[in-house]
């Protein structure tokens, strides 16, 4: 569910590694009617991804949240200097947008790796029907 919530910034990226500009023609329209829900849809993407990750242990957990950290900062926080809060694509912190983007990464590889050795558990255990709650 979590990487669905990427989808929306995966094309974008694509978009822009073709040339298509978000600024004008067709995608103009289309990016001012996202841009109000676009901060609140990384914040909810972010916070998906981090319940996500709970199961696997603190350390995923705690990586993904600086990933999403740093994409917040390098999106609305700390754009380039001279360009507008998320004017596009051209308007982040690259460096940071990337490290971002980097540690996102290696959370999904690292929870992949906790998966294969059967080291991820439930973040919160549900007692079973009819049995008092171990814990």
């Amino acid at each position: 569910m979590p990487m669905v919530a990427m989808l929306p910034a995966a094309a974008a990226t694509a978009f822009s590694v073709l040339g298509a500009d978000a600024t004008s023609g067709p995608w103009a329209t289309v990016r001012r009617a996202l841009d109000p829900i676009a901060q609140p849809l990384l914040i909810a993407s972010v916070l998906l991804l981090i319940a996500a990750t709970l199961r696997c242990g603190r350390g995923p957990a705690l990586l993904v949240t600086a990933g999403g950290a740093a994409l917040y900062l390098s999106m609305y926080i700390i754009p380039t200097p001279g360009s507008n809060a998320m004017a596009g694509m051209g308007a982040t912190n690259a460096p940071l947008f990337y490290t971002g983007i980097l540690l996102i990464a290696l959370t999904f590889l690292w929870s992949a790796r906790r998966r294969r050795r059967h080291t991820c558990h439930p973040a919160w255990r549900r007692p079973a029907h009819g049995r008092p709650n171990p814990a």
